[in-house]
This record gives C-alpha cells, sequence and structure tokens, in this order.
C-alpha cells in the first residue's frame, strides 16, 4: 500500500505566529509527494484555508480531513459530511449568545467566508483579520435561509482561563453535540461522535487503506482520538505532557517525521 502522512495545521505544520509552513517542512513534503507517496492535513480549519494555504506553496493535497472531522475529502470528491442539525444548531447559539461578554461564537461556510453571531461588525472585522473573510451578515440570520447544517460551531473563548471555565459548563449544557478545546483560547463544536477519528474511519473506508501505513502527526487535546486509533503518530515536542503520552514519538518539527518515514520505506 502507498503511504499516507497526515499533518495537523494550528501548532504542528502553522504557528500563530506567521501563519506559514516552514522551508524545511515544505521541502520534506514535497520529496514525500516526489516518491509517489500520499499527503493530506487533519484540522479544525475548513478546506478553502487549507487549499489557499497550501497553494502558496505549490502542495496539492490528496486529503483533507477538516473542522475537526466533519467534512473529509479524498482529491476533490467529498465523502462525508457529519453535520450538526440546524435545529439544535439554533439552540446552542440562543445558549452561547448569553456569554457574548466574554466570547464570540461564528461558524465558517462551504466558500471560507465566516459568520458571527455577533453584529459588531466593525469591531469583529478588527478583531479577528487574521481569519481573512469575514462576512458583514450575522450567523443567526444565516441560519434561517440555510437547508444543510452546520459543519462546526466555533468558539473564540479569548483566554486559557476562560477555555477552562467553559468547557465543562458547555459539555453539561450541549449534550447533543461533541465540544472540545482545540488550543488555549478556542472550544469548537461538532456533531455527536464526530472527531477526527470519526473522519479517519470514513477515509479508510473508501479507500481501502491499510490503516499501518497511515502517519500522523499533532499536537492538541482534539488529537488524541486518531493518536488512540493509529499505530504510527507523532507528536510535537511542544505538545503538553499530556498529550505526548498518546503518540508514539516526539519531534520538533514536521520535517522530523516526514524524513524519518520517507527513509524508512
Amino acid at each position: 500500500m502507498i503511504p499516507l502522512f497526515l499533518s495537523d495545521l494550528d501548532g504542528t505544520l502553522i504557528h500563530e505566529e506567521n501563519m506559514k509552513i516552514s522551508s524545511a517542512d515544505v521541502e520534506e513534503i514535497k520529496l514525500w509527494k516526489k516518491r509517489g507517496f500520499l499527503f493530506g492535513l487533519v484540522t479544525g480549519r475548513d478546506r478553502v484555508f487549507c487549499l489557499d494555504l497550501l497553494k502558496q506553496y505549490d502542495i496539492t493535497p490528496d486529503c483533507l480531513i477538516t473542522c475537526n472531522g466533519a467534512l473529509t475529502f479524498w482529491k476533490e470528491k467529498k465523502i462525508d459530511a457529519s453535520l450538526i442539525d440546524l435545529q439544535i444548531s439554533e439552540q446552542i447559539l440562543k445558549e452561547l449568545k448569553k456569554y457574548q461578554d466574554i466570547i464570540d461564537s461564528f461558524f465558517t461556510a462551504e466558500d471560507g467566508y465566516n459568520y458571527f453571531l455577533s453584529e459588531d461588525y466593525e469591531r469583529i472585522k478588527t478583531e479577528f483579520s487574521y481569519l481573512g473573510r469575514i462576512k458583514k451578515e450575522s450567523l443567526e440570520s444565516l441560519i434561517k435561509r440555510r437547508s444543510d447544517g452546520l459543519a462546526k460551531i466555533s468558539i473564540a473563548a479569548k483566554s486559557l482561563e476562560n477555555v477552562q471555565k467553559l468547557l465543562p459548563e458547555f459539555k453539561n449544557k450541549f449534550l447533543d453535540v461533541e465540544v472540545m478545546a482545540t488550543s488555549d483560547d478556542y472550544i469548537e463544536i461538532t456533531r455527536k461522535s464526530v472527531d477526527k477519528a470519526h473522519a479517519m474511519k470514513k477515509m479508510i473506508e473508501y479507500k481501502n487503506l491499510d490503516i499501518d501505513d497511515v502517519i500522523f502527526i499533532g499536537d492538541g487535546s482534539n488529537d488524541i482520538p486518531l493518536f488512540n486509533m493509529l499505530k504510527c503518530t507523532y507528536v510535537m515536542s511542544s505538545a503538553p505532557n499530556e498529550i505526548k503520552k498518546h503518540a508514539n514519538l516526539s519531534v520538533s518539527h514536521v520535517a522530523d517525521a516526514i524524513k524519518k518515514e520517507r527513509e524508512n520505506r
């Protein structure tokens, strides 16, 4: 079987300070693909963000698992969409609106545009400029005209303290969905039983992949389901110790993991 190397994005392949992929990582990804091997991303980010990012480096992914496992793509084909029902989404957003003084909630649509629960567009546009595409239309307005559910509801909690306080509270409130911390200042909500391992199972079934030939590198708590599922896993050395214990090997850079796998095959 052809090996497939999968990488998380934030904190792994890219970092907050510059949102770029290092030249060493780009070089190793290209050497990996030059061997005829497969490469993809497994991330909380949306598909448009992933494709735009990789295009900067002339890298074409073979597959993408986005929105923390809600949407799964092989090449251009969507092979799974596990969405939060609109009715459940509306109920969640109604509750989240009560917390608007300390958090901001939003949804990233299929075209890469972000719709916020808050209607304070000027503040949102400034505070979340790093997201790029921001719509003036509110998320509540969008939902009223949507027919499909939501892949993921993102909650900018603004601080680790807020995440630690709100995560158990939201888990108790929103029993019909998955609620997870994806960084020190973000909480994300997906459909019940949807995570990165859920999407990986869909991909394995679709392409008849051998699980022994799937390699993954990550750094966060939302990567633990994949660490526990796969046999060949790497974790970033910068990750917390409670994350590291779930992976096989620790490395400082994605390039280190790809090079090790490339040279051993």
